[in-house]
This record gives structure tokens, C-alpha cells and sequence, in this order.
């Protein structure tokens, strides 16, 4: 399904904006507009419905204003019924329509890892500042030979306004040092990488060169492709076997050729460790793996909720007091992104005095923006997008569901 929502992304891309003339840079009365999109149905609804309300409970605090700006947030749905998932036909809908809106300035988007290589390339085209809570795919800020041309294939008007997409977890490059590190403390000393054709996962797996896993203490015995094709993996399990390592990274799509290769590795090997980055493993692929889970290690930008600060301990409560319900980590992030781009507003609306608000106003005064006692802790947006530090949790697998362990070093 993944790989099948991949080329569908690259055919979006293929067709840029489909000869539509984006919105007037210049924004004309007193009303702004955010858009949110974020999967409301599906596997990650619950984490996907918190990053929204997040988002409103940040607006609901402003007074809905900035300054004499009144701002509204519009919330679409990334997914559909179909496809009971992110749907990249309905992602670029949603790029589309704040696009031609001449009121958006800003839109919270989006989800999952990857799926905002088909909104950057429409919104850039309208100048419209994007900030993804959760995306963190290495070719939308960095260059990787995982996706031929990027990251500057994204910004078709890179010229006019620079890079319009930032986010608030870091790339999976960095992610590539948390994994290493998350070995290093479980003692692993001798490696073997599996990937395939996917483009994120093969991202991870050129990013995981022999000398960087030299510095962790780790040797990179061997890197393995792995057929999503096939459904038998004995011929995999024995290379790995022969290979004689202590741990396998699984770089690739999760589908049902991957759940097995898992099952029966634990099951052949009982003391392999099997580590995997969080983007790579979905709630499906957690709940299908039984009992190698006890085996599993995964690294994710996001942490539990104790291991934020202070501000993120009020947000929890505030939060539980109008929803019933402890948030999901992804929480704070809704409800940061809202509060930069607010912020990031009234500096743009300071700077341009009487005249109109424009869009790019609104792109220069995000760039570089430093944040402090947020939710998320004190952080900057670097150039490219990415923010700083580097921040990452590292979790375990228990009843289906991620459990937080520990910080990790990224």
C-alpha cells in the first residue's frame, strides 16, 4: 500500500499545479486563514485528531487574533473512506484549495512521514507558509539519492520565495544517529541493514554508512534488499544468520512480506534485536507482529509526555480537563505549530505597518524563528527547514501500541 502511495505522490508531483494560477500573494482584509490537514480517519486518527485540537486550543488562547488580524482555522481531512488512510489524491485536494484561498497564509500539514512531498511543491507555488508537526522525510529539507533531485525539486519557486516548508521534528537524517545510539546502550555490536524499493526507508539505509556506525561502535556487517513481493524469507533469515550479527535494521515499507520476515526471525533468532525508525512502522504493522514485539526497538522524533517540560505538563491538563482523555505527544506538536505561525504573523504584521499583510511576509518572518519555553522545549528553525536540537525518544513495543523508554541523542 505504501509503495502504491509513493508512485501516486510522484505522479502528483509530475503534474506540478495543473496550469492553476495561485492565489494573489497579498492578502485583502482583516480575516487569515490556516489550514490544517491531518488524517482524521484510518490507523492514526486518535494521534492525527489530537495534533488538530492542539492546534485549536493554541488559536482559542490567542482570542482567534493577531493583532488586527482575526485568524480562522479550517481543518481538512487528509484521508478518505477509500482508502481508510492518508490518500494522496485528497492531500493535494487540500493543497489545492489553500492555495486559491486568497486569505490562507499558513497551513499545518502534514502527517505522516513522506506525504508532504505532494502538498510543498502546490503551497510553494502560492507562497503559502507549511509547517508539519510529524513529517520527517529526509529529501523535503536534505539532499538524498533515495529521491533523485531533492530537495529542491519541492520548490518550483524557490526564486520568488525561497523554501516554504519547515517542521517541528527533525529529518531522518538525524534520525539515523538515534538509531545508532539507541544500539550502542543496547550493546550491539555487529549490524545488518535490510531495505527495498522504498524511497524513505532506502533514505535511512544510504544515510547508514560503515564509518558513521563505526563512531557508535558498531560494525555494518552486510545491507540486504528485501522483496515486498515475497512472502517466504527463509532465504533472507539464513544471509542474516550467516551473517552472523547481533541486530537487524528494517528500512522499508510495512507490508505483509515485512510482518513475516519479523515473525519468523524472532522465532529463528530469539535474541535478535530488531530495530526500526517509528515512520516505517505503522499501528497495523505493530498489532501484526505478536510476539516478535517483545524484540522490537523503535526510535521516533516524539518522546513521552513527562520526558517534555513544564509547559508541556499545563498543556496535558488543560487538554485532559476539555477532552476526558491524556493527549498523544503528537499534541503539543498541533499545538506548537500554531503558536509559531502566530507568532510568526504578528511579526509579519509589525514589519509591514499599514500596508497589506502578503503571504511572503509571512515566510520571511518564519524563517530562522527562534522559540523559547514552548511546549516543545527552547528550539530554532535552521535555513533549510529543520529544527534544533535534535530530539528523539526511544520505545518499545507492548500490547500492540509504542511505549516510551528513554531520551535519545539524534
Amino acid at each position: 500500500m505504501l509503495a502504491a502511495l509513493c508512485l501516486a505522490a510522484v505522479a502528483l508531483l509530475s503534474a506540478g499545479c495543473g496550469g492553476e494560477d495561485p492565489a494573489q500573494s497579498a492578502v485583502t482584509g482583516s480575516e487569515l486563514t490556516v489550514y490544517s490537514s491531518m488524517p482524521l480517519e484510518g490507523p492514526d486518527r486518535r494521534a492525527a485528531l489530537d495534533v488538530l485540537r492542539g492546534e485549536r486550543m493554541a488559536l482559542r488562547e490567542a482570542g482567534g487574533a493577531v493583532g488586527r488580524y482575526r485568524v480562522r482555522l479550517v481543518s481538512l481531512d487528509a484521508a478518505t473512506e477509500k482508502a481508510a488512510r492518508w490518500d494522496p489524491a485528497q492531500i493535494s485536494e487540500n493543497a489545492r484549495r489553500a492555495a486559491k484561498d486568497p486569505a490562507a497564509v499558513a497551513y499545518v500539514g502534514e502527517f505522516h512521514t513522506g506525504s508532504s512531498a505532494i502538498s510543498v511543491p502546490l503551497l510553494n507555488e502560492a507562497g503559502i507558509l507549511q509547517l508539519s508537526p510529524t513529517d520527517s522525510a529526509m529529501s523535503l529539507t536534505q539532499r538524498t539519492l533515495a529521491v533523485p533531485d531533492s530537495p529542491a525539486k519541492y520548490y518550483p519557486k524557490a526564486e520568488e520565495y525561497g523554501r516554504t516548508f519547515a517542521r517541528l521534528v527533525p529529518g531522518d537524517r538525524a534520525q539515523v544517529a538515534a538509531l545508532l545510539d539507541y544500539m550502542r546502550r543496547e550493546r550491539v555490536e555487529r549490524l545488518m541493514v535490510l531495505s527495498d524499493e522504498d524511497p524513505i526507508g532506502l533514505a535511512y539505509a544510504l544515510a547508514l554508512r560503515p564509518a558513521l556506525a563505526h563512531r557508535y561502535g558498531i560494525a555494518l556487517a552486510d545491507r540486504q534488499d528485501v522483496d515486498p513481493h515475497q512472502q517466504d524469507p527463509r532465504d533472507l533469515i539464513a544471509k542474516i544468520q550467516e551473517a552472523r550479527v547481533d541486530a537487524v535494521l528494517y528500512a522499508g515499507q510495512a507490508h505483509e512480506g515485512a510482518i513475516r520476515l519479523w515473525q519468523d526471525l524472532s522465532v529463528a533468532e530469539p535474541s535478535m534485536k530488531l530495530f526500526a525508525p517509528g515512520s516505517l512502522v505503522d499501528r497495523p504493522f505493530l498489532a501484526a507482529v505478536g510476539a516478535a514485539a517483545g524484540a522490537t526497538y523503535v526510535t521516533r522524533p516524539l518522546q513521552g509526555l513527562r520526558a517534555y517540560p513544564p509547559a508541556a505538563a499545563r498543556f496535558a491538563r488543560a487538554y485532559e480537563r476539555l477532552h476526558g482523555r491524556a493527549p498523544e505527544p503528537e499534541a503539543l506538536y498541533g499545538y506548537e505549530a500554531m503558536k509559531a505561525i502566530l507568532a510568526a504573523i504578528g511579526t509579519a504584521a509589525e514589519a509591514a505597518g499599514e500596508r497589506s499583510l502578503d503571504r511572503a511576509d509571512v515566510v520571511r518572518a518564519f524563517r530562522g524563528i527562534r522559540r523559547e519555553q514552548t511546549v516543545l522545549g527552547d528550539y530554532e528553525l535552521l535555513p533549510g527547514g529543520d529544527p534544533s536540537p535534535h530530539r528523539y525518544g526511544a520505545w518499545r513495543v507492548l500490547d500492540g501500541r509504542l511505549r516510551y523508554v528513554h531520551r535519545l541523542d539524534g
